[in-house]
């Protein structure tokens, strides 16, 4: 707080006695020449016994804080030597009078917040350093666990295809239902290990530069064959790409892309799917408050569009649905959907991009995703 604001130049009784805080007036050498009661009764000490000594004697930083104060024009918390407690801090705001030739001090007891503060702090890092070690473990495990579920799913698939002889109505049954579960349950620990990874900064982006179009062109062929299958209309346009040299990390584009498009091709079972790419328009980098400079000769961005349009959500699916610990979704959609989307976009964010999901009834879901695609 600017003291020389409130009170120009003060009168000493109004400032010591009408002003809330402690004072200290301080020479420009540093030394106490006046202090008022508060003061007195915050430091635990006599007017004798503060006055004439240097203001480093009671604050750590002496002057040398005072000065930062001053030229940064904010308060600063620091440890205050107190004959009343051990480990106080107050918060100190200082204003110089160059024409009085001293520096007017005043003083907030903080001690409490500060180590309110401290504590939170400490217990934060500390239930963050047993997360980090919970996900370093998972991660490493992940491997493991996985393969044995594709293992199950292989084995209980070969049955089915007759590996092992003509199977009767009832083991089918039963062997296509341990390898539904196989299947949706590596989906769901597949997400929920890469969850681990991204909540612990362990997974490993690797930037470079590649032709986003090949890659694009690559993967919507893949799943133009399995919505064939499903007799699902599948068009795709990654015509207007201004460069198809774009640097950015292929891994993550194709999981983000592979993310949607494997959503669309569990859920959507008839009408049709589109994935349209290209070069985010400025008016949409401007209205999503996008960093950087975006101009209409430029092409930093690039911009995926995925649409089914007989997939829909229900408003209150879209609330929380990139949350990860909030109101899983309240329908038949399993675990491993809801962190789909949690991880859609958290890899979108850890690129600098991001993603939005559009869904209406009669119109469909549109997924946008913009990730630069220039080294940022």
């Amino acid at each position: 707080m600017d003291l020389l604001q409130l009170f120009k130049r003060p009168k000493k009784e109004d400032l010591f006695s009408k002003y809330p805080d402690g004072i200290l007036v301080v020479s420009l050498e540093g030394k106490v020449l006046d202090v008022n009661e508060k003061a007195l009764n915050m430091f635990g000490f006599s007017r004798l016994e503060i006055v004439g000594q240097f203001f480093s004697a009671f604050i750590d930083g002496g002057t040398n804080l005072l000065n930062k104060i001053i030229s940064t024009s904010q308060p600063m918390v620091s440890r205050a030597k107190t004959n009343t407690k051990d480990g106080s801090f107050f918060e100190i705001s200082a204003s110089r009078d160059t024409q009085g030739q001293k520096v007017y001090v005043s003083l907030r007891d903080v001690t409490q917040r500060h180590k309110m503060q401290n504590m939170v702090n400490t217990q934060y890092e500390i239930a963050k350093s047993i997360i980090d070690e919970k996900n370093t473990y998972l991660n490493a495990i992940s491997g493991e666990i996985l393969s044995s579920l594709a293992s199950i799913e292989g084995f209980s698939k070969a049955l089915c295809d007759g590996v092992g002889g003509v199977l009767i109505d009832k083991q089918m049954k039963y062997v296509s239902i341990i390898q539904n579960n196989a299947s949706d349950l590596n989906y769901d620990l597949e997400k929920l290990f890469c969850l681990f990874q991204m909540e612990s900064n362990l997974y490993p982006f690797e930037y470079r530069s590649f032709d986003i179009v090949n890659l694009l062109n690559s993967l919507a062929e893949q799943y133009q064959e399995k919505f064939k299958k499903k007799r699902v209309l599948f068009d795709y346009d990654f015509s207007t790409f201004a460069n198809r040299g774009v640097y950015c990390d292929p891994n993550v584009c194709e999981y983000l892309v592979k993310t949607v498009l494997e959503i669309f091709n569990r859920f959507v079972n008839l009408g049709q799917v589109t994935f349209n790419a290209g070069n985010a328009p400025v008016a949409f980098l401007q209205k999503h408050n996008f960093e950087g400079k975006v101009s209409e000769d430029t092409n930093s961005y690039m911009l995926f569009e995925m649409k089914a349009n007989e997939f829909v959500f229900e408003s209150e699916e879209l609330k929380d649905i990139f949350e990860p610990y909030l109101n899983p979704i309240k329908t038949k959609r399993s675990v491993g959907l809801k962190l789909a989307f949690v991880l859609l976009r958290k890899f979108a964010r850890a690129l600098k991009g991001d993603i939005w999901i559009y869904s209406k009834q009669g119109y469909g879901t549109i997924f946008t995703i913009v990730l630069p695609c220039v080294k940022q």
